[in-house]
């Protein structure tokens, strides 16, 4: 049996609908695959250490000098941010650090950054973070608690407001752990949508491109975390959607011709 022309437009569009959502649903499978492999870091491998940093500041350099021409202004930018990082170090005021140690009994608190790059723990002991990288935190902090505190134990997460925006399920902004892989912090904002263009991604930093779509897609596919890519309280993510091409624009409005003259169809019988 034959089916009817709208019939036949309207299954040829569901269908570029399902495979659309099919590869979202690939990539968010894939999203998860990675986080798991990514949470197996050490917390210490997931922050980016000061070394780690100057030899990443270097290969900057040189490409800057050297490198693809189209390309040595963003790396000598890209040089630059982490030469001002290694010099003013992550912790700057308002950011808000998780503070856990365990010596009598669970001390745990969020605490932020004050006025002169200061952390005021409980128990008045005050942890001067002007110049330290998150990866420094731990041992920082600690050595403070120390000189008061028996503690067995000491956890320090740093936090990062970042927004992730753009064609994701719930855009906005979130404090998340500055160890989470790019990848979690998508799916933390409902990972992305339908439509979405997931390698067209990029950062945004002052309302300027700070990662290109290239450099975001190669950090999802890495598993890099929020640290590790170089964010920094502020930053963006913002996730692109699917440009249209002709052809399913022409889709789209040849299956939206066929609903209506069904309807006036039915309603003329």
């Amino acid at each position: 049996m034959r089916l009817p022309s709208f019939v036949q437009s309207l299954n040829s569009t569901s269908s570029r609908c399902v495979g659309g959502w099919l590869v979202v649903s690939l990539f968010v499978t894939l999203l998860a695959a990675i986080s798991s492999e990514s949470r197996a870091q050490s917390a210490a491998g997931s922050l980016l250490s000061r070394a780690e940093l100057t030899a990443a500041a270097n290969r900057a350099e040189v490409a800057a000098a050297t490198g693809d021409p189209g390309k040595r202004t963003e790396n000598a930018m890209l040089a630059a941010a982490i030469r001002q990082r290694l010099t003013d170090g992550d912790m700057h005021v308002g950011d808000r650090v998780v503070v856990t140690f365990i010596s009598d009994a669970i001390h745990r608190d969020t605490v932020a950054v004050r006025s002169g790059r200061m952390l005021e723990l409980p128990g008045s002991i005050v942890v001067p973070v002007a110049g330290v990288l998150r990866s420094e935190l731990h041992d920082r902090v600690s050595t403070e608690v120390l000189k008061y505190v028996k503690a067995q134990q000491i956890e320090v997460t740093p936090l990062m407001r970042v927004g992730v925006l753009g064609a994701v399920g719930r855009p906005g902004y979130f404090a998340f752990a500055s160890d989470l892989p790019v990848t979690d912090a998508i799916m933390g904002a409902g990972g992305p949508m339908g439509n979405a263009d997931v390698g067209r991604s990029i950062v945004r930093r002052r309302n300027q491109e700070f990662r290109s779509s290239e450099e975001t897609s190669r950090a999802i596919a890495n598993g890099l975390t929020l640290d590790q890519f170089g964010l920094a309280a502020g930053d963006e993510i913002v996730g692109q959607r699917r440009e249209l091409g002709m052809s399913t624009v022409m889709g789209v409005i040849g299956a939206m011709a066929s609903i209506v003259a069904l309807g006036f169809t039915m309603h003329n019988r």
